[in-house]
């Protein structure tokens, strides 16, 4: 006996009449599959991408023309998934912006460079399989770009992660212009750094909207130096660096910020000395505990006050977002636990006493003020940036910190010591990411 599903083994329709459907069906796809028709794709050419000839990074131009494009942003058409072409097929476009100008192209796959704003794209193709007449397609495109900055200290321009690394010769974020060029190096700018690494995310998420990315952060930049005065170069202390708010409204000139990404504070309680201080207390005993903890709280007291001016000139950039990320626990292991940071061979760099110190009374401090801040201000603070970095601490077997050692191979130097490396760069990055898109549609920050 042949075994038929029910529905078939119930069925009372002669079989000639389910033959007579099939072929019907059959019919229809086959001229479905003959059929033309034209097909318009398009795309924005990406503001921020991968450089195989710079660490396969991306670039960080800093300059008023890439901000700026003179003639607008590349928006490229396509006209290749259209049904039917043929050797002797042509396409002919029209884009008309929403003030009535119009611009002809030709080609199957022409480009145009376009202002922010709304256009309608016409498509006409000529010549395609099984047509005697010209198939046309239309539809209406937003070229928009996303005008991303990052400001603050050493967390956010990547200190610790050039984009070639190198003892004597590490390269930093590449920009064309050679001044610029050179000063992202002083700056320790690297586009391995959180901000940069969201941007980009962002920018390849999305094919329909280009993403543009600035950074002025500055390594060592606390608010009255750095962000909002000049400061001296890390890299180069006979150079001078401008003054971050400064330099990117130069940078930006009338642009309008979509998101602002900050990092600051910790340069302001002179995070560096505090953790030379620690390291010295472990292997010397002194400065004690106590002295620490006095310099810091004074210097923790006048932190409210930099927040004060770093809002007033936030308002001053009117940006639409503000991101604000806080500063990870380095004390962690991979089970969430307090522990010593190891130095090797079963020494020491910072002692357990002095790892429990560091976390309850010099990060948990600090990042309690930053969030006091960011709700005042009424700043978005990134927290899940805590949550993701408790077991990736220094100590852990699955760490996103960039050692003594990892600092000197990568850079020369120690500077990168005690810095998110690019693991922790990129959660960083995804939390700002998760960070902006669930702000989408909210109301404008409010300053």
């Amino acid at each position: 006996m042949q075994f038929l599903p029910r529905w078939h083994r119930n069925s009372s329709r002669p079989r000639r009449s389910f033959k007579a459907l099939k072929s019907k069906i059959e019919t229809l796809e086959a001229r479905t599959l003959l059929s033309s028709a034209a097909v318009i794709r398009w795309s924005m050419l990406p503001q921020i991408a991968r450089d195989p000839l710079h660490g396969n990074e991306p670039d960080l131009p800093n300059t008023y023309a890439y901000v700026n494009p003179p003639d607008g942003y590349p928006v490229l058409l396509n006209a290749s998934h259209s049904v039917g072409i043929q050797r002797a097929t042509t396409f002919s476009w029209t884009v008309t912006s929403s003030t009535g100008h119009s611009t002809r192209l030709s080609g199957e796959d022409p480009s145009i460079d376009l202002q922010q704003g709304s256009y309608q794209v016409a498509l006409t193709a000529t010549g395609l399989r099984n047509t005697k007449q010209p198939l046309s397609a239309v539809t209406n495109i937003q070229v928009k770009d996303v005008l991303i900055v990052s400001i603050g200290d050493s967390v956010a321009s990547g200190e610790g992660n050039p984009v070639v690394p190198g003892i004597l010769f590490p390269e930093w974020a590449y920009s064309p212009d050679a001044a610029m060029n050179t000063e992202n190096a002083d700056a320790h700018r690297s586009t391995i750094s959180g901000p940069a690494q969201f941007a980009l995310e962002l920018q390849e998420a999305n094919p329909h909207e280009a993403v543009t990315f600035v950074s002025v952060a500055n390594s060592g930049a606390s608010i009255p130096v750095g962000v909002l005065g000049p400061m001296t170069s890390i890299g180069d202390s006979s150079v001078q660096l401008p003054t971050e708010i400064d330099e990117l409204k130069q940078i930006i000139g009338i642009r309008h910020i979509d998101v602002l990404t900050v990092s600051v504070g910790a340069d302001d309680i002179h995070f560096s000395t505090l953790a030379e201080d620690l390291i010295e207390n472990t292997q010397f005993g002194s400065p004690s505990l106590n002295s620490i903890q006095s310099q810091f709280s004074t210097d923790l007291s006048q932190l409210p006050s930099h927040f004060v001016l770093l809002a007033q000139a936030i308002q001053g950039l009117s940006p639409s977002q503000v991101l604000v990320t806080p500063y990870p626990d380095l004390t962690r292991n991979q089970f969430g636990n307090v522990a010593a940071l190891p130095l090797g061979l079963g020494v020491s760099l910072v002692n357990l006493a002095d790892a429990r110190f560091a976390s309850s009374q010099l990060v948990a401090p600090l990042n309690a003020a930053v969030a006091t801040a960011a709700n005042q201000y009424n700043w978005t603070l990134v927290t899940k940036i805590l949550t993701d970095f408790r077991t990736h601490g220094y100590p852990s077997t699955s760490r996103w910190f960039r050692t003594l050692g990892e600092s000197y191979e990568m850079q020369g130097d120690y500077d990168g010591t005690f810095h998110p490396n690019a693991a922790g760069q990129l959660d960083i990055a995804q939390n700002l990411l998760a960070a902006y898109r669930a702000s989408l549609g909210k109301t404008k920050t409010r300053q």
